[in-house]
């Protein structure tokens, strides 16, 4: 029992260094790969001065928002025990796209979007819920995920509509509907840095509390946990999270409901490892796709979120699938 445990750990270890390993390349990706190619030396001032007021902001925002919404996924889906569920599922990412639209609509300077993009994103959880325990007067995951679609449909449709009434903000606002971290700068990467931080630290804290909560409430309540409250308060950080990164890059959905079911499924571990994974992997995957999207057409730039979406869609396919399948296979057995 001893070696097999000591052989789990290891391979624990080798796994999370593999994939800090391509989080560092993938990071050397972002900042050295250019259009005309792999670029190590700059000539001239203007050079440098593009790296580091651009392209560092750039990798460094993409870093941020793919561990964070990553994280947020996996905490969505653990709590309410469903593999669709997250902030894009949710409605959240288009609840909290709609407060940062309404932002710039408004003129707010940038250290107050984000406030507007957590109290929209808040109240769209809260309506979430509202709804759903007005229609099944339980806490039914299905139809949550079911008015979280429709609600984030509805701030779509309401924000193209600010788009209509003001078309010289399009340019501002059309990034926040497909997902983008071109627009990064160093104040954005303090904000969505600071509070992600925090909010990782709070949630891995948090993760023993989390655990106890995947073994069932029954078993929960036993042994003295206040279920209701720690998932509200779990929600909650991921939602203020989420709200924070989107107020900057925009819906960029699918990678936190696709990292988290992979994580999950390849790699049979506890839940604080499972959180580790899900930041090396969000982290690179995020600044692949942005790298993909900024170098394959240059001069044209690809939105991250469009990238993730094509690579996204087959894998969920593939997933939903597999999922039905192993579904079928119980029940005949």
């Amino acid at each position: 029992m001893q070696i097999k445990s000591t052989t789990n750990s290891t391979r624990l270890i080798s796994v999370i260094a593999i994939w800090f390993f391509i989080l560092l390349l993938s990071i050397s990706m972002s900042l050295f790969v250019g259009s005309t190619g792999v670029s190590w030396h700059f000539d001239n001032q203007l050079e440098w001065t593009i790296f580091y007021k651009l392209r560092v902001p750039r990798t460094l925002l993409a870093l941020i928002a793919g561990m964070g919404l990553v994280m947020s996924g996996q905490i969505y889906q653990t709590i309410l025990n469903n593999p669709l569920a997250d902030s894009f599922t949710l409605g959240l990412a288009s609840g909290a796209t709609f407060g940062s639209a309404i932002a710039v609509f408004f003129g707010v300077t940038i250290w107050y979007v984000p406030l507007f993009s957590i109290l929209f994103s808040l109240f769209t959880l809260i309506v979430v819920v509202l709804v759903t325990e007005t229609m099944v007067k339980t806490f039914h995951v299905a139809t949550m995920i079911l008015s979280g679609i429709f609600i984030g449909a509805f701030f779509n449709a309401a924000l193209y509509i600010l788009l209509l009434l003001k078309p010289d903000k399009v340019n501002s606002m059309v990034s926040y509907m497909f997902g983008s971290v071109s627009s990064a700068e160093q104040i954005t990467v303090i904000i969505t840095g600071t509070v992600t931080i925090i909010c990782i630290l709070l949630l891995f804290s948090m993760s023993h509390f989390i655990k106890i909560i995947q073994l069932g409430d029954d078993k929960a309540l036993t042994l003295g946990l206040n279920v209701r409250f720690i998932s509200w308060l779990c929600l909650l950080i991921a939602a203020v999270m989420t709200a924070v990164i989107i107020s900057f890059t925009g819906i960029i959905g699918f990678i936190g409901m696709i990292v988290p079911q992979v994580v999950k499924r390849v790699y049979s571990v506890s839940i604080q490892a499972q959180m580790v994974l899900n930041l090396l992997i969000g982290g690179s995957l995020l600044l692949i796709a942005d790298t993909i999207g900024r170098v394959i057409i240059s001069p044209i730039q690809i939105p991250v979120g469009i990238i993730l979406s094509i690579i996204a869609i087959p894998v969920m396919m593939y997933l939903m699938i597999t999922e039905q399948r192993k579904k079928n296979s119980g029940i005949n057995s």
